[in-house]
C-alpha cells in the first residue's frame, strides 16, 4: 500500500509538470497588431521547447521517444532545426500529458501496485499508437495545405505563365509546413542541376503528390507547356492532382472516423480485466479463489495475448490506411545481428527452404507482397524467436502454476463451509486462520514422507492439542488434510507440460507467417486504387512529346508503392531488353488491371505512339472516375469490417472469458458440491 501511495504521488506532481507545460503548448498565438506581451509570451515559449528539447534528451527513456517522433516529422517537413526541435516535444509533451493521465486515473481507482505496472505497460505500447495519431494529423494538415497551394500555383499560372514564379508565389500566401515544401521544389527547380536535385527530393519527399508535382513542373519549365483538348497541358495537370488529393483526402478522413480508437479498444480489456475481478471477488467471494487459480491465470494470458495480437492486426490496417508500406528507416534490424553470430547461419541456411523450391519461392513471394522489410533468412530467424519465446512461456508458465497451486493451499483461509456470496464475519475469518494453522503445521511434520496413507494423517492429527474430538469432525480434518497432501505432492513438471509446450511452439512459429498474410490481404485492397492513380499519372505523363516508355516506368516506380519492387527490377533490365523486362514485369505482377496497362505500354514500345496508346483514358475519364469511387467505398466497408471484428474481439472475449464463465465455472462446482453434500447426508 505504501508503494501505491509513493507511485501515486509522483504521478501527481509529474501530471502537474506535464498538464502545465501542455497547457503552456496550447497557447495559440494571436494575429499581428496585439500588443508585445503576446510576443515574448512566444518567445518564452519556444525556449521552453528548446531547453525541453536538450535537457529530455539526456534522459533515457525520453531519448528514444524523442528520436522516435524527431524521425517521423524530419520524413514530412523540411522543418528548420528549432522548428523541428518545436514540433518534437509539442507532441512529446502531449503523449507525456496522456500517458500520465491513464496512469494516474488508474492508480487512484484501482489502488494496486500491480495495476499500476500493467498499466504503465499498457502505456509504453499505447505511446507507439499516440505518436502515429499526432504525426498523422500533421501529414493530414499537408495534404490540406497542398490542395489550397495548387490552386494558388494554378492562379499565379494563369497570369504569369512562369512556372517557378508561380510556383514561389504561391508559396508566400501558405501556411508555413506547405511553405516549406514549395520553397524547397522552388529551389530545385532553380538550381544549376534541378534533375540531380530532384532524385535527391524524391528520396525524401512525404508523399507521393509532392513527387508528381515537382516532376511535372520540371517537365514544363524543361519542355515547355502546349494546349491540348482541355486547355493548358500543366494546369490539367494539376486539375487531375488536385482530384487525386482530395480523394485521397476523403478516404482517410472516411477511415479515421469510422476506424477511430479501434487500437485503444484492443488494448482496453487488459485494464478491464482488474476492476471486473475486484467487483467479481466484492460481491462473490468464492471467486478471489477462482482468480487467483491455474484457470484465472490461464484464461487471463489468453486474454492479454489476444488483446496483444489484435492491437497488432488493428495496427496493421492501420498503417495500410496510412499508405505506410514502406520500411521504416529508424528500425533497427535486429535479425540481421542474430544471423551474424557464429553458428546462427548454419543452422538458419537449414531451417530456410532451399532456392528454387517451391515454399521458397511463396514464402518470398510473401515478403514481397506484404512489402516486408525482412529477407527470407530474417523472417524465419522471426519465427524462430517467437517459437523459442512461446515455449519458454509455457514452461515458466507450467513452473509458476505449480508454484501457485502450492501457495494457495498453503495460504488461502480453510472455511468449513464454502462462502459463494457475502462476507466472513471476524471471528469466522480467525476460525479459517485457525484451520489453516492446523492443516499447516500437519503437512510440513509429514512433507517428504516416502507414503501418504490416511493412517499416517490421523496419527499425527491426534498429537496436535488442537486436534478434534468428535469422530465426524475428525474425519473433515484428517479428508481435508489428505486431499491438500496430495495436490501438494502432485505439484511437478509432467511430460504432457512439455508437449503442450511443444505444440505451443508450434503455433508460435506461424505467428508470424499468419500476420505477414493478413497484411498481404490487407494490402490486396489497395492494389486497384494505386492502379486508378497510375492512370493518372500516365494521362498527365503522355501529353509530353518527347515521352518513351522507360520514362514512364520510372514514374510508376517512383510513384508507386506496393507495385515497386516489380517496377524497380523491370527498370534496371530494360536497358538489357525491353520486351524481355515487360514480358517478366507482368510475370511478376499478375494483376489484371496492372497487366493491361503494362501491355499498353508494350505496344508504345515499336508499334504505336505512346499518346495513342492511352488515349482512351482522356475519353473514359468520367466512367474510371465512378468506378474509382464505387471501388473506393468497398474498400473503406471492407477495411472497417475487418478493423471493427480486430478491434472488439478482445472486449468481447473479455466479458465472455473473464467474467461470464468465471461465474459459471463456480457456481457449477459450487452446485456439484452442494449435491455430494445432500447425497452424503440423507
Amino acid at each position: 500500500m505504501i508503494n501505491t501511495q509513493i507511485l501515486l504521488i509522483i504521478c501527481l506532481i509529474a501530471l502537474f509538470i506535464s498538464g502545465a507545460a501542455y497547457f503552456v503548448s496550447q497557447r495559440k498565438a494571436k494575429p499581428v497588431g496585439y500588443s508585445g506581451a503576446r510576443k515574448i509570451t512566444n518567445k518564452r515559449l519556444m525556449v521552453f521547447y528548446q531547453k525541453s528539447y536538450v535537457e529530455f534528451s539526456k534522459l533515457p527513456f525520453l531519448s528514444k521517444l524523442i528520436r522516435r517522433v524527431r524521425f517521423r516529422l524530419s520524413a514530412i517537413n523540411p522543418y528548420d532545426e528549432l522548428t523541428l526541435r518545436k514540433e518534437t516535444m509539442r507532441i512529446t509533451l502531449r503523449v507525456l500529458a496522456i500517458s500520465l493521465v491513464v496512469i494516474t486515473t488508474m492508480a487512484i481507482f484501482s489502488k494496486s501496485f500491480v495495476m499500476v505496472l500493467f498499466t504503465i505497460m499498457g502505456v509504453v505500447v499505447l505511446n507507439t499508437l499516440l505518436i502515429s495519431i499526432f504525426v498523422k494529423r500533421v501529414e493530414d494538415r499537408l495534404l490540406v495545405q497542398f490542395v489550397n497551394y495548387l490552386e494558388e500555383v494554378r492562379h499565379d499560372y494563369q497570369e504569369l505563365k512562369l512556372v517557378d514564379e508561380s510556383i514561389y508565389q504561391g508559396a508566400q500566401r501558405s501556411p508555413h509546413d506547405m511553405k516549406l515544401q514549395a520553397e524547397r521544389i522552388h529551389d530545385i527547380l532553380t538550381s544549376k542541376d534541378p534533375k540531380k536535385e530532384l532524385e535527391a527530393f524524391y528520396a525524401v519527399a512525404p508523399n507521393r503528390y509532392l513527387k508528381l508535382f515537382a516532376g511535372v513542373s520540371y517537365l514544363v519549365m524543361e519542355h515547355g507547356d502546349r494546349v491540348v483538348s482541355k486547355g493548358s497541358m500543366y494546369l490539367n495537370a494539376l486539375s487531375k492532382l488536385v482530384r487525386e488529393i482530395r480523394d485521397d483526402v476523403l478516404r482517410r478522413r472516411r477511415l479515421s472516423y469510422k476506424l477511430s480508437n479501434l487500437s485503444l479498444f484492443a488494448l482496453l480489456p487488459i485494464l478491464f480485466t482488474f476492476p471486473i475481478e475486484t467487483w467479481a471477488t466484492t460481491y462473490f467471494p468464492i471467486m478471489k479463489q477462482f482468480y487467483a487459480g491455474n484457470i484465472g491465470y490461464i484464461l487471463r494470458i489468453i486474454l492479454y495475448s489476444a488483446c496483444i495480437i489484435f492491437y497488432l492486426l488493428v495496427r496493421k490496417i492501420g498503417e495500410i490506411e496510412d499508405a505506410r508500406y514502406t520500411a521504416v528507416g529508424s528500425r533497427r534490424n535486429w535479425e540481421k545481428h542474430v544471423y551474424n553470430l557464429p553458428g546462427a547461419r548454419w543452422f538458419i541456411d537449414r531451417i530456410v527452404p532451399s532456392k528454387r523450391t517451391r515454399k521458397h519461392y511463396q514464402i518470398t513471394l510473401l515478403l514481397k507482397e506484404s512489402n516486408s522489410p525482412l529477407t527470407i533468412e530474417w523472417f524465419y530467424i522471426q519465427r524462430i524467436v517467437v517459437s523459442l519465446a512461446c515455449f519458454i512461456g509455457v514452461i515458466a508458465l507450467s513452473i509458476f502454476l505449480h508454484w501457485n497451486t502450492s501457495h494457495q493451499i498453503l495460504t488461502n483461509l480453510t472455511t468449513e463451509t464454502p462462502h459463494m456470496m457475502g462476507f466472513m464475519t471476524e471471528d469466522e475469518k480467525l476460525r479459517a486462520q485457525e484451520l489453516t494453522d492446523f492443516d499447516n503445521a500437519v503437512i510440513r511434520d509429514l512433507k517428504g514422507a516416502d507414503t501418504l496413507t490416511r493412517d499416517a494423517v490421523l496419527e499425527r492429527v491426534m498429537l496436535l492439542p488442537d486436534a478434534p474430538t468428535e469422530n465426524t469432525a475428525l474425519s473433515k480434518t484428517v479428508t481435508r488434510i489428505t486431499e491438500k497432501m496430495e495436490v501438494l505432492n502432485n505439484q511437478y513438471f509432467k511430460w504432457w507440460e512439455l508437449l503442450i509446450a511443444i505444440g505451443t511452439s508450434c503455433i508460435g512459429f506461424f505467428i508470424p507467417l499468419w500476420i505477414t498474410q493478413f497484411q498481404r490481404r490487407m494490402r490486396i485492397l489497395e492494389i486497384q486504387n494505386e492502379v486508378d492513380q497510375f492512370h493518372v499519372v500516365i494521362s498527365i505523363l503522355s501529353q509530353f512529346e518527347r515521352m518513351n516508355v522507360q520514362t514512364i516506368l520510372e514514374w510508376m516506380e517512383r510513384y508507386s508503392i506496393i507495385f515497386r519492387p516489380a517496377l524497380r527490377k523491370c527498370i534496371v533490365n530494360f536497358d538489357s531488353g525491353p520486351e524481355r523486362a515487360i514480358v517478366e514485369l507482368k510475370e511478376d505482377s499478375p494483376f489484371i488491371s496492372f497487366v493491361r496497362i503494362i501491355n499498353r505500354l508494350q505496344l508504345a514500345l515499336e508499334k504505336i505512339p505512346l499518346i495513342q496508346a492511352f488515349d482512351d483514358l482522356e475519353l473514359e475519364q468520367e466512367f474510371h472516375r465512378e468506378q474509382k469511387m464505387d471501388r473506393m467505398n468497398r474498400l473503406i466497408s471492407k477495411k472497417v469490417l475487418w478493423g471493427r471484428i480486430c478491434g472488439w474481439t478482445p472486449f468481447y472475449m473479455c466479458v465472455l472469458l473473464y467474467l461470464l464463465f468465471p461465474m459459471l465455472y463456480v457456481s457449477i462446482g459450487q452446485m456439484d458440491k452442494t449435491m455430494s453434500n445432500l447425497m452424503n447426508f440423507t
